[in-house]
This record gives C-alpha cells, sequence and structure tokens, in this order.
C-alpha cells in the first residue's frame, strides 16, 4: 500500500530527520575547524619549547600562544553550545529522537579530519 498513508508519514520523517541530523552536525563541525587548529598548534609547537627551568618556561613562551589558548577555548566553548542547542534542546523541544541526534555528533570532528588529510589545514 504505497502512498496510502499506511504507514502514518514516519518513513519519510525519519529520513529527513536522519539527513537534517548529519548535515547540522557536519556544519558544526565547520566551526569546529577553529579550535582544532588552534589545539592542534598547541600540541605540536608550545610543547616543544625548551623548558629547562621552572621559572624560564614563560618567558620562552611562543608569541602566539595567548591567542592559540584563547581561540581553543572559546571556540571550543562555542561548539560545545551549538551540539547543546542542536542535538539536545531543539530535538526536546520538537520531541524528535534525542538519540539519533546525539549520534550524530560523531561526525562533527569529520571536516577536520578531512580538511587535514587533503592538506588543506
Amino acid at each position: 500500500m504505497q502512498g496510502s498513508g499506511a504507514d502514518g508519514g514516519r518513513g519519510k520523517t525519519i529520513a529527513g530527520s536522519w539527513w537534517s541530523a548529519a548535515v547540522a552536525n557536519l556544519f558544526i563541525g565547520l566551526g569546529a575547524i577553529l579550535p582544532g587548529v588552534c589545539v592542534r598548534w598547541l600540541l605540536t609547537r608550545y610543547a616543544l619549547l625548551p623548558c629547562y627551568d621552572a621559572f624560564g618556561c614563560a618567558r620562552d613562551a611562543a608569541d602566539h600562544t595567548v591567542s592559540m589558548v584563547l581561540g581553543a577555548v572559546l571556540g571550543s566553548a562555542f561548539v560545545l553550545g551549538m551540539i547543546l542547542v542542536v542535538d539536545v534542546l531543539v530535538p526536546w523541544q520538537e520531541g524528535r529522537s534525542m538519540n539519533l541526534w546525539l549520534g550524530m555528533t560523531t561526525l562533527v570532528p569529520a571536516p577536520f579530519a578531512i580538511a587535514t588529510v587533503a592538506g588543506w589545514i
């Protein structure tokens, strides 16, 4: 009984919500590239600074350390806030399944990983 509405219109809704959850989390992942770059810089460049004296480490810090820390902290807070709103609050308010939306949060690091592998960043 195709097209008779016997399924209550659920087939199209499930596919639509799956697609919208994936796209929304990929867009959040585009915003997560900035804190990802900042964290990668801090782990690769800042961690390699020589630290022979316990008090000398602060003066040997690279010029961009403060901006990278701020970028990592503020960018991560923005991304976590977007995940909270898009994947928890909106589906909860609309009565959608949060399991699907929270499961799609695994797509958030995908744009950063793809850009890194491709050599764009």
